[in-house]
């Protein structure tokens, strides 16, 4: 299991803690699939390994000066051999790595604390199979699905041998294996390794254990995947209301999982009950924190944008985000960062909707609140280095096929066009499509019709030239 926050603290040494930190980001924090986290991780450092940590950084004490009846000398390590302190050498630099997210660097490490693992502890053991999952991990991370998928089955087997076939320490490879195959397109695969997890899950922890919920988002997006839709609604259903019987239905700590699915139901395109999820959200913390509260601001942009998204040019759109706006302004130091969110938000809004062209105004405030946020560099590029939608038309999908069905061919249809300071695209043309004009002009259709988020450069709004989109699609020839 990845440590809780107390058992970190338990531990004795400085340096144990942050071996057993870094090894937990290392399972979880690097993630399954970028939208959903790992749960259930087996990264804890061995015994050995912490009492070798800890001598290595001169946390215990001098025998010389503690006798032999002292606490002290009680967890005192035995002098680590070089087999021990190669591994741990290793392990640290392997930590370091994976904290600045260099993965590359940090594959030939974690391929080394295997061996060196196999060769401390033998095989089949706990540590060997720890080595294998956090190998595993990096590799999936580099998109090494095949490796990744050996090295997770390995670890998998290994716990099982070692611990029992339903340990709780399979887990997290049992979830990290269906993100690969989910990743890869082999749904079918991911599901099942999923339901595997979820049933680990509850035979370790309950029934009705939180640590679940996650596993079952996991297994209601590869149902969404494989168009089973009402499965995976109830799939996030499921997740709601387990989590209510958990946090109960109206307080604070239910708010995280009402956001989760009410944006899974935008996703739906089920709207309408994805905003009363939200005002459910915003009279939950009107009632404990009061009618002017900063976390309102949330449940306001989500209401604003989810008109936008359903393409609606509704004023209670508008009219959320302007209140979200005036909360911000309101708290007593308001938040750079909120406040930049949200006039990005309402500048979106008039970008999508505005007859007349927007005049980017709430843009060009926002990107300059970022100066004053830390890391405000990238979150600028993120936003503003080049166009993104703000309002997308999709092309239509007549004589269209699905991937599954019998005979389709993939074709696609390459479009470059410009957009203006307005967030208008112009000049639309056709660089390259499979079949000849098959889609292309509905290809183009749908971009003409799109919004889109205009570049900004050095706190200048720009006209950017030659953005390039690239539709791909399915059908079936005669």
């Amino acid at each position: 299991m990845v440590l809780s926050w107390p058992q970190l603290l338990s531990l004795r040494t400085r340096a144990s803690a942050r071996a057993a930190i870094a090894l937990s980001l290392c399972a979880a924090a690097l993630g399954a699939d970028g939208q959903t986290r790992d749960v259930g991780s087996r990264a804890t450092p061995d015994p050995a390994v912490e009492e070798a940590t800890a001598d290595a950084y001169g946390a215990a004490e001098d025998p010389s000066t503690t006798s032999a009846s002292s606490t002290a000398e009680a967890y005192r390590p035995e002098i680590p051999t070089e087999t021990h302190l190669t591994r741990l050498e290793t392990q640290i630099e392997f930590i370091d790595l994976i904290n600045e997210r260099r993965l590359e660097e940090a594959l030939p490490l974690a391929e080394s604390m295997v061996t060196l693992t196999e060769a401390e502890f033998g095989s089949p053991s706990e540590e060997l199979a720890t080595a294998l999952n956090n190998l595993a991990i990096v590799q999936r991370n580099l998109e090494h699905y095949d490796d990744s998928k050996a090295s997770f089955v390995a670890a998998i087997d290994m716990f099982r041998e070692v611990e029992g076939p339903f340990t709780e320490s399979i887990i997290n490879p049992l979830v990290s294996l269906g993100a690969n195959y989910h990743a890869t397109g082999d749904y079918p695969q991911a599901l099942g390794l999923f339901q595997e997890a979820r049933t680990a899950n509850r035979r370790s922890y309950g029934l009705l254990n939180p640590e679940q919920v996650e596993i079952v988002y996991h297994i209601a997006a590869t149902l969404a995947s494989m168009r089973r839709y009402e499965e995976a609604h109830l799939q996030q259903e499921d997740a709601l209301r387990l989590m209510e019987r958990v946090h109960g239905t109206d307080t604070m700590e239910i708010l995280p999982y009402i956001y989760r699915y009410a944006e899974w139901l935008v996703s739906a395109f089920q709207f309408e009950p994805a905003r009363f999820q939200l005002v459910r959200a915003m009279d939950i913390i009107r009632l404990e924190q009061g009618p002017d509260s900063p976390e309102l601001i949330k449940p306001l942009t989500e209401i604003g944008n989810s008109y936008r998204t359903q393409k609606l040019a509704e004023g209670r759109g508008i009219s959320a985000l302007n209140r979200a706006l005036e909360i911000v302004e309101l708290q007593p130091e308001p938040n750079a960062l909120a406040l930049a969110r949200v006039l990005r938000d309402i500048g979106d809004w008039y970008t999508a909707f505005s007859r007349v062209g927007a005049t980017g105004q709430d843009y060009l405030r926002a990107w300059q609140l970022l100066g004053e946020v830390e890391d405000g560099e990238s979150i600028r590029a993120e936003w503003f280095a080049e166009p993104d939608y703000v309002l997308r038309e999709y092309p239509s999908s007549r004589g269209l096929a699905e991937a599954s069905d019998l005979g389709a061919v993939q074709g696609h249809v390459r479009v470059v066009f410009d957009v203006n300071e307005d967030g208008r695209p112009l000049n639309v043309t056709v660089l390259e499509s499979d079949p000849p004009d098959f889609k292309d002009a509905t290809m183009m259709r749908a971009i003409r019709r799109s919004r889109f988020r205009p570049q900004i450069l050095d706190g200048v709004i720009v006209y950017s030239k030659g953005l390039i989109r690239n539709f791909t699609f399915y059908y079936v020839t005669n």
